[in-house]
């Protein structure tokens, strides 16, 4: 048997497990729902995020034509018990880490992030989250440039 406190560790922290759950309550992307289909057609993928004490996961999802891609890194702050995320567009053909990435003009310093949540406020983490990633796909089905 498993302690409670260990069951589902994979090395993130609780509150990026905590903002995972959430995010995967959602069925889907909304706007990229196709009635003829009956299915989502933007598929999020999900790989563990570590940059040593910043222990979470990163979010990726192609546009509708492969061309862009965003990814949302979300973790546990490794100086406080905030949590933030790290927002930024990179086509990667494997998951994007801390070494991969091109962060563009984010994340320069680690108080230089895309989004802070207090800690205890994973459910709005989430909806930042999952917000950003349908205005992703909405303005890219339009074309925009960003």
């Amino acid at each position: 048997m498993i302690s409670l406190f260990d069951y589902g560790k994979d090395g993130a922290g609780s509150q990026a497990r905590a903002v995972l759950a959430y995010i995967q309550s959602y069925e889907g992307i909304e706007n990229s729902f196709d009635s003829d289909k009956n299915q989502f057609v933007a598929r999020p993928t999900i790989a563990r995020w570590e940059n040593c004490r910043e222990q979470g996961y990163v979010i990726s999802m192609n546009s509708h034509d492969y061309t862009r891609q965003i990814n949302i890194a979300f973790f546990e702050h490794r100086n406080n018990d905030n949590i933030v995320s790290v927002k930024w567009e990179q086509v990667t053909l494997n998951s994007p880490n801390i070494n991969t990435a091109e962060f563009g003009n984010i994340y320069k310093t680690k108080y230089d992030v895309s989004c802070t949540k207090p800690y205890g406020k994973a459910s709005e983490m989430a909806d930042w989250i999952i917000h950003k990633l349908e205005k992703f796909w909405v303005n890219t089905k339009k074309g925009d440039k960003k």
